[in-house]
This record gives C-alpha cells, sequence and structure tokens, in this order.
C-alpha cells in the first residue's frame, strides 16, 4: 500500500491550497497560502516566502526550513554539559564540557491541526529522517547569535495524535545542531 508521502505532484500553474506539497528540482515546497493561478505561477524557488516554504535562501543555498507555527507553552530545556572533579572537603571543580556545552532542547506542541497541516509537517519530518538539521525561527532570548535564522535543529523523535476527524496533535523534540 503507497503511503501520503510517496505521490507528491510535481509543482505545476494550477492552484494550491494552503499546507498542500509540491515537489521542484528535488525538493519538496510547502504552500503557505491558499492560491490563485495567478499567484501559483512562479516555480516554488522563484517565489519562496510569498506562496511557499519549505526552504529558505541564506547566502545563496537553499537550506531547509521549519516554518509551522507552534501552539502557545513550548517547553525548552537548556542543560549545560560541566565536568565535575570532587576532592576532599566538599570542594568541586567544575569547568565547561566542550565548545557547544549548551545547546537549546524544545518540546513543541501542534494541537487541533488539520489533516492537510498535519501531513505537510510529518511529510517535512520524515524528509529530514532525524539527521538533517533544518532551520527554526526561535525566540529571541533563546537566540545564540546576532540571527535567529541561523539556528538549525534536528527533530529526533515526533508523536502525531489523531484526535478527532481533521483534528490532530503533534509532539515534537527539537534538539539544537552546532554550526
Amino acid at each position: 500500500m503507497p503511503s501520503i508521502y510517496d505521490n507528491v505532484p510535481s509543482w505545476s500553474a494550477i492552484a494550491e491550497n494552503k499546507f498542500d506539497i509540491v515537489s521542484h528540482q528535488n525538493r519538496f515546497f510547502y504552500a503557505i497560502r491558499n492560491m490563485t493561478a495567478a499567484q501559483n505561477n512562479l516555480a516554488p524557488t522563484s517565489s519562496l516566502q510569498t506562496n511557499w516554504d519549505g526552504y529558505i535562501s541564506i547566502n545563496g543555498n537553499l537550506i531547509p526550513n521549519f516554518w509551522w507555527k507552534p501552539s502557545y507553552n513550548a517547553r525548552v530545556e537548556l542543560k549545560p554539559r560541566i565536568k565535575i572533579n570532587q576532592f576532599g572537603n566538599g570542594y568541586q571543580q567544575r569547568i565547561v564540557d566542550g565548545i557547544n556545552s549548551n545547546l537549546v532542547e524544545m518540546n513543541l506542541n501542534f494541537e487541533n491541526r488539520s489533516e492537510l497541516e498535519t501531513v505537510s509537517i510529518l511529510h517535512f519530518l520524515n524528509q529530514r529522517n532525524g539527521q538533517e538539521s533544518f532551520i527554526f525561527n526561535i525566540p529571541t532570548i533563546f537566540s545564540k547569535s546576532n540571527s535567529r535564522l541561523t539556528t538549525r535543529f534536528t527533530c529526533p523523535e515526533w508523536s502525531p495524535t489523531y484526535v478527532s476527524y481533521n483534528n490532530y496533535n503533534l509532539d515534537l523534540r527539537f534538539i539544537e545542531v552546532p554550526l
């Protein structure tokens, strides 16, 4: 039985619905709004951030971009890695463990999502397969650089939940990847 992820149509100048998935030049793009044929007359690579998403151009390179907005109350974990040497009389010496010792981990929830949106999110995650990093626009207070668009993550695990007809919840775990 074929998967819903196997039969992704190629891009063509046809009206698309929000969250529809198309392939173009061996990449997958996701419609970010309902479009008329006139809005959809440009290929996804030339109309990124206007009608399509899934990639962002940084220094001329297309980098995968997770553009869906999570529900409120995302849990962010900061666990600095340190090495502790214990000496007599309770004295401790603590040192940072490695160069990138304080990476952000986020547990994101996507609640009450339609089947189309859920399929597009799951498609994006399945394409990355837990190993390929992607850009995710995190809140400024957790960003370590001047540009939040340089923060890359992997998603090693995700759990979709079927709530009712056309109503799904997703729990995703994002782990920051050092550049």
